[in-house]
């Protein structure tokens, strides 16, 4: 017997606390894996060599463009749906496992022609390994996009926590005995079967197929959009890291490996909690007629008021994060580092704008915007890595993403009908909070010249700052999820 729940307009209160413990749990979900996951790659940055982690790179590049279509965008298409939906269950599971199976299999296949094309025909095992939780992820979908519609965090934590231990413990286990790149795979496909099991028995969902023709183009208008756009987003997530590989080889796509993923660290922490409710969350507003305009203002400010600060202090405190916690040998990443996480500011502030537009409709423009921002950043990657190399990969990311990405989402939203005044209004707090960070860290740099003592001083001091912006902003999220739009 399977259990959805269709949780009522009051089920469990206004809006605005439905979205606050949801983004609770999923804070905690999110916080508890990042410092788990950092601690354990710091464990394997001292122990494997940086043509290790490129070698898993290559795979992991591989797996995470493959994870972008697999579910055919079911997932999106159960979040965003109005009204009951289990009559469509059936058909997204058939095509979410279907889809997540034929891709497994092409995988399994072409495993040697990707890794070559990434610059690393060695990887291609790795590749084939990695590439189950594709499959994985195709009975996923639908458990998890339950508990993401009806805002249920403390049990998908569960369910994560536990594929998160298994993942981390099996992956320092085998890298201390000699295991290499082959830990990473072992230990990351053993976690998300963990995760898959789990999310099937906490919703209580058992695989239902078959096929209804208007549910079928449901989800091809807003999930195809999504998947059309999740590929693009993982292209310019990947697409520098595939022309560092095959310009500039695997130790320096070793270093890029570790500046990209230090760069994602405060604003995956904040993307990752917020996309699990941010859809869901502009999805219920816009049923329960909730002023949009405000209700996105205010979410993405609150957003806002982690990512720039954060960013910023990451991009100025990067020589001494890769020093300090890493050594001397990753030294290279630093100014990679640097620019990384400027850009990641942009990536943040995208993928809220695209929940933004899926759940006004616009689908088509959220595909075209970032269409633009990949043909701008392919060319521009290319040219600075042969210029300036390594570090001209870094800047060069972050150049597209300031000056044409943020632009042309913001154009994007107008074309939504979304009122962009109001939603930089939103931004305004967090831009000064960000000025105030830089300015207090670069006074800080004049007067400590210990790195130790100046990266802990940066930290606490943006720390403060961001905390007292959340502070401030609570009331104004709590009146913006909760007031009716005006007629």
């Amino acid at each position: 017997m399977s259990e959805v729940v269709e949780d009522s307009p009051g089920a469990e209160g206004a809006l605005s606390g439905r979205f606050k413990v949801g983004l609770r749990f999923s804070l905690i979900n999110t916080v508890f894996s990042r410092l788990a996951t950092f601690a354990v790659g710091v464990l394997l940055a001292r122990l494997l060599a940086p043509e290790q982690f490129g070698l898993y790179t290559t795979a992991l590049v591989v797996q995470t463009l493959l994870l972008t279509f697999n579910d055919f965008g079911t997932a999106t298409a159960l979040v965003r749906h109005k009204g009951d939906v289990r009559p469509m269950l059936p058909t997204v599971w058939t095509i979410s496992v279907g889809g997540a199976s034929i891709v497994y299999l092409l995988c399994l296949v072409t495993a040697p022609a990707l890794a070559a094309g990434l610059g690393s025909p060695q990887a291609a095992d790795l590749v084939r390994i990695l590439s189950i939780n594709v499959l994985l992820d195709g009975f996923a979908a639908v458990p998890g996009a339950l508990l993401t519609r009806n805002l249920r965090q403390a049990r998908r934590l569960v369910a994560d926590i536990a594929g998160l231990v298994i993942n981390l413990v099996l992956t320092a286990t085998l890298a201390a005995t000699g295991f290499g790149a082959w830990a990473l795979v072992i230990g990351h496909v053993s976690g998300t079967a963990v995760v898959t099991l789990l999310l099937l028995i906490v919703t209580k969902q058992l695989p239902r197929f078959g096929l209804k023709r208007r549910h079928v183009v449901e989800v091809a208008k807003y999930g195809g959009a999504v998947v059309v756009s999740s590929v693009v987003m993982v292209l310019l997530q990947y697409a520098p890291q595939t022309i560092t590989g095959r310009m500039l080889g695997a130790t320096a796509l070793g270093f890029f490996y570790l500046a990209s993923n230090v760069s994602s660290w405060p604003a995956s922490v904040i993307t990752t909690t917020v996309e699990r409710v941010g859809l869901a969350t502009f999805s219920r507003a816009r049923d329960s007629g909730v002023d949009l305009d405000r209700a996105a203002s205010a979410v993405i400010g609150m957003v806002a008021m982690a990512v720039l600060p954060g960013g910023a202090a990451l991009a100025l405190l990067a020589p001494q994060i890769v020093e300090l916690v890493y050594g001397d040998k990753w030294a290279p990443a630093a100014p990679v580092l640097a620019g990384l996480a400027v850009a990641t500011i942009a990536r943040v502030l995208a993928d809220l704008v695209f929940n933004l537009m899926i759940t006004a409709g616009s689908a088509l423009s959220s595909v075209l915007v970032q269409v633009i921002w990949l043909v701008a950043l392919v060319p521009t990657a290319i040219f600075a890595t042969a210029r300036w190399g390594l570090v001209g990969m870094g800047w060069a990311v972050a150049a597209v993403a300031c000056l044409v990405a943020l632009p042309v989402h913001a154009w994007g939203l107008w074309r939504a009908g979304v009122h962009v005044p109001a939603l930089l209004r939103g931004l305004a707090v967090p831009l000064l909070a960000t000025v105030v960070v830089v300015a207090a860290l670069l006074a800080t740099a004049l007067v400590l010249s210990h790195s130790l003592l100046y990266l802990v001083a940066g930290l606490l001091i943006t720390a403060a700052v961001v905390a007292a912006g959340w502070v401030g902003g609570r009331d104004r999220l709590s009146a913006a999820l909760d007031a009716p739009a005006e007629i």
